[in-house]
């Protein structure tokens, strides 16, 4: 059976003698883009890594893991951490949650407070409600930093981006 192969245009074959002659500076202008790109993913990602700036801690004296949820429509949200210990016997303690938000924007009845017992392997969920104060439905983003008792610099932390209130923009 017959293929329909469509004629060359002329655009086409243009493209396929300039392909054809400057091909080897295409490939080395490519593999330099592509080296750029990784390189400068790796040192963001060891930025995240030395500020705390990830979910998952990197320290072997703290292996913690950090995911949060939010539910609700608004103006009150439920905003549950799942906090792990991913050590494999030893369990972690005194360790205090803090969280960074717009006063303007969230209302959080506490902003700080301590962690239980961390076992090792279990996910512990920890609630808390935040409630929308703009009636103009904006939204912003809460920082949940995990820190160890004494120590200024986060273990980890999470970027929570809250949704906008339904149930004020309705109103």
């Amino acid at each position: 059976m017959k293929l329909n192969v469509p004629r060359k245009t002329r655009l086409y074959v243009d493209q396929t003698l300039r392909e054809r002659e400057a091909g080897t500076a295409m490939h080395r202008a490519f593999q330099t883009d592509l080296y750029l790109l990784r390189l400068r993913a790796a040192r963001t990602y060891l930025q995240a890594l030395e500020s705390s700036l990830s979910p998952v801690s990197t320290t072997a004296r703290e292996p913690l893991k950090l995911h949060a949820m939010v539910q609700g429509l608004g103006p009150t949200f439920k905003l549950t951490l799942h906090l792990q210990n991913t050590s494999t016997a030893r369990p972690i303690l005194g360790l205090l949650i803090c969280f960074l938000y717009n006063e303007a924007l969230y209302a959080l009845p506490r902003a700080f407070f301590k962690v239980p017992l961390l076992v090792p392997g279990l996910s512990y969920p920890l609630e808390t409600f935040v409630e929308s104060l703009s009636n103009k439905g904006i939204s912003d983003i809460i920082k949940v930093l995990v820190l160890r008792e004494g120590q200024s610099a986060p273990l980890l932390s999470a970027h929570v981006n809250m949704p906008g209130s339904e149930g004020l923009v309705a109103t």
